[in-house]
């Protein structure tokens, strides 16, 4: 290849100024507390007035580390720190052994010698933390010392050789002083914002290698877009969807309790309905379809369904950003139809749904794969392709009443588009797949819609959505008597909910106003969609853009104004994110139509959204009960996962024992006024005790304590008696009903 060899030089010649940039002597003092926000995390909030410390300290929390830039090997540490005397504190460098300190009580220095880290990215890092959770540790102050000769670390020769080859690449055939003056100006920002500076940038190399990248696709655009076969597009919105769910999965086995308040207060009602006797049960708020989803689950994760449900709503968000792509490409060409489903991949909405355990992202991602087939049965006028729309279609009602919906716009959309034929196709398919819901409600109610959502519109209109008030009508109270109770106020409180979807304005005179539909995607895209449906919809109405886009307006209307009946959360419009993105997109397409234009800009968009996902992986993971995720974290080191018994006493109210990523590995729960008598007769080799009801009843609780914290390990080997015949009887007694 012509560009291989001065790719080649261009590497080389970067990689020897940075391996000499890196001889560079460091000297560096961190102020902990003052100037250390680049290197300090987990850590508490700056405190000032310790006697003998030099300015501000920071108490070490459990999540505490530095992060230092990687300046080469070997680089000496010293750090000064104070506790309690006695007090442990282990210092792990990087992944190798960690040392262990034991404190005097005084202000004190330590040394650590960093020398490896060789597969780091970007960083070494050193984190501190102690078995005495309480203790108070103090950090007062990190000085970092290098001195040649030092060993490069090979991501920064890296870095370096990447930025050296685009260099070459890219500007060989103008002159080669260009590329040396690109490759030392590269050090010298190195040197002076990566290794000498007070506040490190710790990414600045990869930063700087994905900056020159893009400007050489882009310079290179067309003719990289000519050469691509035509399944290179599909193929990357998939790599989308699939990264996503990799780059999700870290964050998914983090969540290992029900995040409480929100949706997930919800999850007992479909994990209780286990069997198929209570899965194939009329209900009048909560449709089978889902129960029976967690249902076909349960085996692949050891019967737990916490665990199930967990990998229910990381793929259905897969799937959700694949329909997505899938929407897309009925109404646009390829480039931006990906973009749409990067879109979805960046919104904080959609991760954060896709953490969460409960019936929304299954719910949008059928919603989702109904509009986008219909929207293809439309351009195609097919009836296979309507009958596929159809049981889509269905399949979303299975899970959700709102799914009905579809029905509507589907039948209507495809009667106007392709004729009677392809509606009666999709109305068919639609019935084959809600047939067990309908057939549920018609034997055991004998209404095929039976529903009892009234009372939620009830407790939106009358009772201002306080759930106290919940049990003043009956279940069975009809919307036309919600309706007639007071249309006004019914119609007041349905305007307040489609205001507030929308975007209130100086008529809401509260302090925080609403407009969800901005909430589905991140900024700027949530403006480019709202731009996009209006553009679209009137150049489709002046017969200007394809007319589908009319039929995609009047979903959003029509989904908007049925659930703005009773009360409205942001999870509920999920699955209009989807079509939100499609119009996002069309509107950047309009926007800068030439090929290089196109891609500058989604390159900036994307930039700008990037942080939308961990902000929302952050929002789910942080509402875990930080006692219940330690206790989680305690069971699945110290229980072996095959071989030992564990029997849990947590309070009935709490999810732990019941909903959680160690729901599988409790053999039994027990009650908390269990005796020690009936813990023995259980022969368990653990016991998982909530200390909050005070000790447990063996004879020795501190000598069987295992960790520290409200929810605790006793290890129970010492107290099995001999096999009885009333083991049997006792072990049955105190198995209590989910």
């Amino acid at each position: 290849m012509p560009t291989l060899k001065p790719a080649l030089a261009g590497a080389i010649m970067a990689v020897l100024v940075i391996a000499l940039f890196s001889q560079t002597p460091v000297q560096r003092t961190f102020d902990i507390g003052r100037n250390d926000a680049a290197v300090a995390q987990g850590f508490s909030e700056a405190e000032s007035g310790m006697t003998g410390a030099d300015g501000t300290v920071r108490r070490v929390l459990p999540a505490a580390a530095l992060r230092l830039p990687q300046m080469g090997a070997p680089v000496i540490v010293t750090f000064r720190w104070q506790a309690p005397a006695g007090t442990p504190l282990t210092v792990q460098v990087n992944d190798e052994a960690p040392l262990q300190l034991l404190a005097r009580g005084d202000w004190e220095e330590h040394t650590v010698s960093i020398t490896g880290g060789w597969t780091k990215a970007v960083d070494v890092v050193i984190r501190f933390a102690s078995p005495a959770t309480d203790a108070r540790i103090l950090l007062d102050q990190v000085t970092i010392s290098a001195m040649p000769p030092l060993l490069p670390y090979p991501a920064q020769l890296g870095y370096a050789a990447l930025i050296g080859a685009l260099a070459g690449m890219i500007l060989h055939q103008r002159s080669w002083r260009l590329v040396l003056a690109v490759v030392v100006g590269y050090g010298l920002l190195w040197l002076l914002f990566y290794r000498l500076s007070p506040y490190p940038l710790l990414y600045l190399p990869p930063v700087t290698v994905a900056v020159i990248a893009a400007g050489y696709v882009v310079w290179q655009w067309p003719r990289l877009s000519a050469a691509w076969p035509r399944w290179s597009l599909p193929m990357l919105a998939l790599a989308v969807a699939l990264g996503w769910m990799a780059w999700l999965m870290p964050a998914m086995q983090a969540h290992v309790t029900l995040a409480r308040p929100g949706v997930e207060n919800d999850f007992r009602v479909f994990a209780t309905r286990d069997t198929l006797a209570t899965i194939f049960q009329a209900d009048g708020f909560y449709h089978l379809g889902y129960p029976l989803v967690l249902w076909l689950m349960r085996p692949l994760t050891s019967d737990n369904a916490f665990l199930a449900a967990r990998l229910i709503a990381l793929v259905s968000g897969g799937v959700l950003i694949g329909a997505g792509y899938l929407l897309a490409r009925s109404l646009l060409p390829p480039a931006p139809a990906v973009l749409a489903a990067m879109l979805l991949a960046l919104s904080g909405m959609v991760a954060q749904y896709g953490l969460l355990i409960g019936s929304d992202m299954p719910f949008a991602a059928c919603f989702t794969l109904a509009v986008a087939v219909t929207l293809h049965a439309q351009a195609r006028s097919s009836r296979p392709i309507a009958f596929l729309a159809g049981i889509l279609a269905g399949a979303a009602f299975l899970i959700r009443h709102p799914g009905l919906i579809l029905l509507l716009w589907g039948g209507i959309a495809l009667w106007l588009s392709g004729g009677k034929r392809a509606a009666l196709s999709f109305v068919v398919g639609f019935a084959l797949a809600a047939a067990p819901q309908v057939v549920v409600n018609t034997v055991q109610t004998g209404q095929p819609l039976f529903n009892q959502q009234a009372k939620n519109i009830w407790l939106a209109v009358y009772a201002n959505t306080d759930w106290q008030r919940w049990d003043e009508v009956p279940n069975s109270i009809s919307l036309v008597e919600v309706v007639g109770r007071d249309p006004v106020r019914f119609l007041a409180n349905w305007g307040r909910n489609i205001v507030g979807f929308l975007g209130a304005g100086a008529e809401d005179v509260s302090e925080f106003g609403r407009a969800d539909q901005l909430r589905l995607l991140g900024w700027p895209a949530n403006w480019l969609a709202i731009g996009g449906i209006v553009a679209a919809g009137w150049r489709a109405w002046r017969n200007r853009a394809d007319r589908r886009w009319l039929a995609l307006i009047a979903l959003i209307g029509l989904y908007v104004a049925a659930i703005a009946t009773a009360f409205i959360l942001p999870r509920f419009f999920l699955p209009l994110a989807p079509l939100y993105a499609v119009a996002a997109a069309w509107a950047l397409a309009q926007l800068w139509g030439s090929q290089r234009s196109f891609l500058l800009a989604t390159l900036v968009i994307i930039t700008i959204l990037l942080p939308g996902p961990a902000n929302g992986v952050r929002a789910v993971l942080a509402a875990q009960p930080a006692d219940e995720v330690a206790a989680v974290e305690l069971v699945q080191r110290m229980v072996p996962a095959t071989g030992a018994s564990l029997v849990a006493a947590i309070p009935d109210r709490l999810p732990l024992a019941k909903y959680s990523a160690i729901a599988h590995l409790i053999d039994r729960r027990v009650p908390v006024t269990v005796t020690y008598a009936e813990l023995q007769a259980l022969r368990a080799d653990y016991l998982l005790w909530d200390n909050a009801q005070g000790p447990p009843p063996l004879p020795q609780p501190d000598a069987a304590r295992i960790g520290t914290g409200r929810f605790t390990l006793y290890t129970m080997q010492g107290s099995r008696p001999a096999v009885n015949e009333g083991t049997s009887s006792l072990w049955n007694i105190h198995q209590p009903n989910p």
